[in-house]
C-alpha cells in the first residue's frame, strides 16, 4: 500500500518528530528534529534516525523525488535519503508526496544504493502504481543515476545546507 509522506513527518510518529522550521517556499521546506522518545530507524545498514538526529526535507516541484538529508546529533551528515514519489503537493495544510516505495540512499562519501526494489515490485504487481507512473519512475531512476555519476546529485541546495545549531551546542 502506498503511503503519503509529509514535510512535518506526521506520517512517522515513531520518530517523535519536532518541527524546527517549516516554509513551503524554502529549501529545505522543513527541518525536523527526531524526538527523545524516537525509535532507532535503520535502512540499508545505515542508522537514519535516533533521538537527537535532524532531518532536512527537500521537495522539488514537478520532480518525482524528495530528498531527506539526515544529520546525527553532532550535526554531521549521515546520508541523503531519496524517496521516489509522485511530485509534491499540499495535503492537509503541509507539503507532502505519495511515496512509490523505491529509495536511493546517498552516503557522504558518494556511495549509493537503491533500496526497497522488492516493495516497489509488489506495488506494481498489485496494480497500485500505474503504467504512466512506472514510466515516470524509470525516467527518474535513469536521471538520478546519470546525475549521481556526473556528481550533479544531490543538487547544491541540498549539499550546501547545514542544520541550525541546537541549544547547548
Amino acid at each position: 500500500m502506498l503511503n503519503r509522506k509529509f514535510a512535518d513527518l506526521r506520517h512517522a510518529p515513531d520518530l517523535d518528530p519536532r518541527v524546527l522550521a517549516y516554509d513551503p517556499t524554502g529549501l529545505p521546506q522543513s527541518v525536523v528534529a527526531v524526538g527523545p522518545s524516537a525509535r532507532r530507524k535503520t535502512k540499508g545498514g545505515v542508522i537514519l534516525a535516533e533521538p537527537g538526529f535532524v532531518w532536512a526535507v527537500f521537495f522539488f516541484p514537478g520532480h518525482w523525488y524528495a530528498i531527506t538529508s539526515v544529520y546525527d546529533a553532532r550535526a554531521a551528515l549521515v546520508a541523503h535519503h531519496v524517496d521516489v514519489c509522485v511530485p509534491s503537493e499540499e495535503h492537509g495544510g503541509v507539503l507532502s508526496c505519495l511515496d512509490l516505495k523505491l529509495d536511493l540512499l546517498v552516503q557522504p562519501d558518494g556511495g549509493r544504493s537503491w533500496l526497497d526494489q522488492d516493495d516497489y515490485d509488489r506495488e506494481v504487481a498489485a496494480g497500485t502504481i500505474s503504467p504512466a507512473w512506472q514510466e515516470a519512475v524509470a525516467r527518474t531512476v535513469d536521471a538520478l543515476e546519470r546525475e549521481c555519476r556526473s556528481l550533479a546529485f544531490p543538487p547544491p541546495a541540498v549539499t550546501q545546507y547545514r542544520p541550525p545549531p541546537r541549544r547547548g551546542d
